[in-house]
């Protein structure tokens, strides 16, 4: 994606607390949540796995989903799912044992049937731990890919910016 790569070539991730745009320009919604680290999520080492930072880029998109109206329970009922087809992750501090963290989740308005978002997790000192991007197609019940968007998606887009939602 083009956001991991801007913040590859910039040692950097997403514009602040809420400001800016999407890591390539784009317009997008964020919604943040925060998650205490476990200790069924740290290695010997005492850190964080790799692995579980995916589970927290999950629980902020959940939280996006629940918050915009865009949740799984949405795609089941209108007949569609949503797979993840490509995922981006980047480490650059370690999380510890009872570590709270907030973790954003951007939404990116995009063209075609997918979705975009942008991560980045925070420790509560607001130091930047990790940040990615993931693509999620959309595919009728049997599997089938869309070629356009889901209409639900695009009422939602309008619901969106008649709220005045969208940022950057």
């Amino acid at each position: 994606m083009a956001g991991m790569r801007r913040r590859r070539a910039t040692g950097g991730a997403m514009t602040g607390n809420g400001g800016g745009s999407g890591g390539d320009g784009r317009r997008y919604i964020e919604e943040r949540t925060t998650v205490r680290v476990r200790f069924q999520e740290v290695d010997m080492m005492r850190i964080v796995w790799h692995g579980h930072y995916l589970a927290y880029f999950e629980e902020a998109r959940r939280a996006f989903g629940r918050k915009w109206g865009l949740d799984y329970d949405v795609f089941l009922a209108n007949g569609v799912a949503a797979p993840i087809v490509r995922v981006e992750a980047e480490f650059y501090a370690p999380a510890r044992l009872g570590d709270e963290l907030e973790v954003a989740a951007r939404f990116l308005e995009v063209e075609g049937a997918k979705m975009e978002f942008e991560y980045e997790v925070r420790n509560a000192g607001g130091k930047l731990l990790a940040a990615g991007a993931s693509v999620q197609a959309f595919v009728r019940e049997d599997g089938t890919l869309l070629l356009t968007p889901p209409d639900f998606l695009a009422g939602l887009y309008r619901k969106w910016e008649q709220a005045g939602a969208w940022r950057g």
